[in-house]
């Protein structure tokens, strides 16, 4: 029992926390220190100098749920403990509205309403003394804020801000839930964005004063942000340190309606540790939720902290990942950029006229002839009344050679660069099968009723498959069971535009050289590719095709597939196709084969083709 008496002569302050004491004229304080950034904020705490967008209204509803925030010690009077802790505040949850309008891309105006919805806590039963009963729902102090970038571009790496909060006296003193008396906060931050749409850091650094009207005195405010943005800013996930210490001493904390007398304290500190993840949908609605311990026991520290919002705040679109120079688009490879090609289709010349600038000559061939009705707009010719030779030289033979050069003008030929040879029958293999008639013309072999075996040996295409049991007696192929098969590539075919392949060209990861990309797995691919060429002579031209999918930024999947078609390219070479009869082409994601709203279709978009350009 004369514990018990002793407990209302001494009833003592927090653990670690400024002792218990104030006059009844005071009466009450608001008893949260932890301030909900702003709508449109990325932080739960700290303040940032992000202030995206113009004329750009975010809201959200927030739960802000503290447990335990003051908690007693009973001492009699020789300073003892007695008894155990005691929650003169158990449980404190309110539930805050905010909104906010940015403008000009640099300043943010907001306005913030908490009520409490939960107010709990113990009576300790001192005799003589009465303590306010707690009750809810009730209004807190309104905020109203303004902040504003200073220094840095929105979703930059470096930002500076400067943040203004302006408390109006609305809430109830003796609730813990207002102060009676206007107050205000200014926050210096300094925060910034690295990374890109796929993946970046965010961070913040704030520190600033709080000052009231009142004898609890002025504090500092302070605190740190880290996080990081994944899926393309639909994840947040981050941490963060918040901080407020007193300047002075402090005549303690009023938990009674009567006075009690105990000596003052040094100014203590509030230290909290929340993490939080917030998820972004249909680009801005946001979900989010938070939790974290008090890391002291001063009067306003929570044993710990639950969070939770819903509300509507875009992020600043970040900067685009730089990808290096893009070279201006010049499609019929003139030397001048389509966007001032009066031809971006035609090659043609410089011109001081906009109107005809990479355009050709209305008559190239000078033959008097205009373009538009030359059928041979780049060599000097006749006229004629059949509209397929107009402006044509004359071909007697009709080899596409003209007479005046062809040395056979009466047979069907071939060009040549020997003038000797120029529009004669060729026999490059000497088997006195010319080529235009040879069903082989790179290897010698005897003539042939059948068109497909004319000029060609008994294994034409060097498999070891002899040319009455090969089914593909023009491609280098492998044995088979099956007759239909036999003889014939089992990654590649040749159609009349592609060297089709059966299966994907597989790449390594970050190739430090062309050689590098390639995996090894592609060789047999690219092998029979190779085969094909040498079995085809009359195939002159390919184009080594690179294509992506649509996931990206496009410039640098089209430079990314350039990069990986001159690998192709390479491999053919180094392994025996001559360079001339290959060119390399990369497209990225601008012919797509199948859905890109897939993986299937992805994955099936992520291909190399071997398109063939010029037969002979």
């Amino acid at each position: 029992m004369r514990g018990l008496g002793a407990l209302g002569a001494a009833f003592v302050a927090l653990v670690a926390a400024p002792r218990l004491a104030r006059a009844q004229d005071e009466g009450g304080y608001a008893l949260d220190h932890f301030e909900l950034t702003p709508a449109g904020d990325v932080f739960w705490g700290v303040p940032s100098p992000f202030a995206s967008g113009d004329v750009a209204p975010r809201g959200y509803l927030a739960f802000d749920y503290e447990h335990r925030p003051i908690r007693v010690v009973l001492r009699d009077a020789a300073g003892n403990p007695v008894g155990g802790e005691l929650a003169v505040v158990s449980g404190q949850g309110s539930l805050h509205a905010d909104f906010s309008m940015a403008f000009f891309d640099r300043l943010l105006v907001s306005l913030h309403l908490p009520v409490a919805v939960l107010d709990r806590g113990d009576d300790p039963g001192t005799p003589g003394v009465s303590y306010p009963a707690l009750s809810a729902p009730r209004a807190g102090d309104l905020r109203i804020g303004v902040r504003g970038r200073l220094v840095g571009d929105e979703a930059g790496p470096f930002q500076l801000g400067l943040d203004g909060l302006l408390f109006a006296p609305t809430g109830s003193r003796e609730q813990y839930f207002g102060e009676g008396v206007v107050r205000g906060v200014f926050d210096l931050s300094l925060g910034g964005r690295v990374g890109g749409k796929s993946a970046a850091f965010v961070y913040t650094a704030s520190g600033g004063v709080e000052l009231r009207a009142s004898e609890r005195g002025h504090a500092a405010r302070y605190g740190v942000g880290i996080g990081l943005f994944a899926l393309e800013d639909v994840l947040q996930l981050d941490a963060e340190l918040v901080a407020v210490s007193a300047f002075r001493p402090s005549a303690g904390v009023p938990l009674s309606t009567v006075p009690v007398t105990v000596a003052a304290t040094t100014p203590g500190t509030n230290l909290e540790l929340v993490f939080g993840a917030k998820v972004r949908a249909l680009g801005g609605l946001t979900f989010g939720a938070a939790a974290g311990p008090g890391l002291l026991s001063a009067v306003g520290t929570p044993v710990f902290r639950v969070l939770g919002m819903v509300g509507w705040a875009p992020l600043a679109e970040p900067a685009d990942e730089d990808t290096g120079p893009v070279t201006p688009k010049d499609g019929d490879d003139d030397g001048i950029p389509d966007d001032s090609d009066a031809c971006p289709k035609v090659a043609g010349q410089p011109n001081t006229d906009p109107l005809l600038d990479g355009c050709p000559p209305a008559d190239r061939d000078g033959d008097l002839i205009l373009d538009v009705d030359d059928a041979c707009p780049g060599t000097a010719g006749e006229r004629s009344t059949d509209a397929t030779k107009n402006g044509c030289p004359p071909d007697g033979d009709g080899d596409g050679v003209a007479d005046a050069t062809d040395a056979c003008p009466a047979a069907v030929g071939d060009p040549s660069d020997d003038p000797a040879k120029n529009g004669c029958p060729v026999d490059g293999d000497g088997d006195g099968v010319v080529d235009r008639k040879d069903a082989c013309p790179a290897q010698a072999g005897p003539e042939s009723t059948n068109p497909k075996w004319h000029g060609c040996p008994a294994d034409g295409d060097g498999d070891g498959i002899l040319l009455a049991q090969d089914a593909c007696p023009a491609d280098k192929g492998s044995a088979s069971k099956d007759p239909t098969k036999n003889g014939c590539p089992k990654l590649t075919a040749v159609t009349e535009g592609e060297i089709l392949a059966r299966q994907q060209v597989q790449f390594v990861p970050w190739g430090h050289t062309l050689r590098d990309t390639l995996s090894p797995k592609s060789d047999a691919l690219l092998g029979e590719v190779r085969d094909a060429l040498q079995s085809h002579p009359e195939i002159e031209l390919v184009e080594v095709q690179g294509h992506t999918d649509d996931t990206g930024e496009p410039t640098y999947n089209r430079w990314l597939s350039q990069q990986r078609a001159l690998a192709v390219r390479d491999w053919l070479v180094r392994h025996g196709v001559k360079p001339e009869r290959l060119q390399a082409k990369g497209y990225g994601p601008d012919k797509p084969i199948a859905d890109n709203r897939v993986r299937t279709g992805r994955d099936q978009n992520r291909r190399v083709q071997f398109v063939i350009l010029r037969r002979r």
